[in-house]
């Protein structure tokens, strides 16, 4: 076991540096920049920025995470030894804290005083929605037009659905689009992952 835990470990430190390049690095800092500026605009209007334009800001952030698994070099990696699985937890695991720290920045612009405990659950579970809808796109529509399809659906679930319900989008802890705000983002995280580990099955993956 220990064995294969170093294997895994070699194998992770491998594939940090390539991984690295294949992400769409300059997407992320004008999506951030953008999501910035909503936030800040929210914020210097009148309004309260945790409805709309945070929701708005994160849901940017999260579409350009579902483009994180189109990767046409994978194409050509599919008979690798190294797990699709594992080389996709090493690319999350290097674009998802520039993602969080953003975010974290976001809560703190305006009259905004940091993330609570509520906001940061449902900000997890939308980072699990938008890797769930890319890896699913990715097996549905194939890596050239994975990323817009996985955005797509990640803007209907998270902006047009509370709309929908009558409830702008917010990250007002009191304001889930339906539901209590515990249960209807546990609600959202465990059907994501348990998407995710689907997506990742044998019989699921494109031949």
């Amino acid at each position: 076991m220990n064995q294969g835990l170093a294997v895994r470990r070699e194998q992770g430190r491998l594939l940090l540096a390539p991984s690295a390049r294949t992400i769409r690095w300059a997407s992320f800092v004008v999506i951030a920049a953008i999501g910035a500026l909503v936030v800040w605009s929210g914020a210097h209007k009148g309004g309260n920025p945790a409805t709309v334009a945070l929701p708005v800001a994160t849901t940017l952030l999260c579409v350009w995470l579902c483009f994180l698994f189109e990767d046409l070099a994978a194409e050509t990696t599919s008979s690798s030894a190294t797990p699709l699985l594992f080389r996709r937890a090493v690319r999350a695991a290097i674009a998802v804290p520039p993602i969080a720290a953003v975010w974290f920045a976001y809560t703190w612009i305006g009259p905004l005083t940091g993330p609570t405990a509520t906001m940061v659950g449902s900000f997890g579970a939308e980072i699990t929605l938008a890797l769930a809808a890319t890896a699913v796109a990715v097996r549905l529509v194939g890596s050239g037009g994975s990323g817009l399809a996985a955005g797509i659906g990640v803007v209907f679930i998270l902006l047009v659905v509370p709309v929908a319900f009558g409830r702008p989008p917010s990250v007002d802890p009191s304001l889930p689009p339906l539901g209590n705000p515990f249960t209807y983002w546990s609600t959202v995280a465990l059907a994501s992952a348990a998407v995710l580990a689907l997506a990742h099955l044998d019989r699921f993956q494109r031949s």
